[in-house]
């Protein structure tokens, strides 16, 4: 595989991840999901309010995926 492939793919991933901060991105997406019983959701008991952690966790994990992908666009 293409090295710019491999940077576009982590590139890709942290918009897709960064983009599940948002409530209504998150809604149109994981919620469509467990609407139509696709997945099912944790018991809330147990879990966070926010299964994919807070939200400033989600955009930090995101800005690293970018980090990495264009690192290994542009390394070498």
């Amino acid at each position: 595989m293409d090295k710019t492939i491999i940077g576009l793919l982590f590139i890709t991933a942290g918009v897709a991840y960064g983009s599940l901060a948002l409530d209504g991105v998150y809604n149109a997406t994981l919620g469509w999901l467990v609407e139509n019983k696709w997945i099912t959701p944790p018991v809330a008991a147990k879990i966070a309010p926010s299964v994919l952690g807070r939200k400033p966790t989600i955009l930090f994990y995101s800005l690293v995926l970018v980090i990495i992908g264009l690192w290994v666009i542009y390394a070498q």
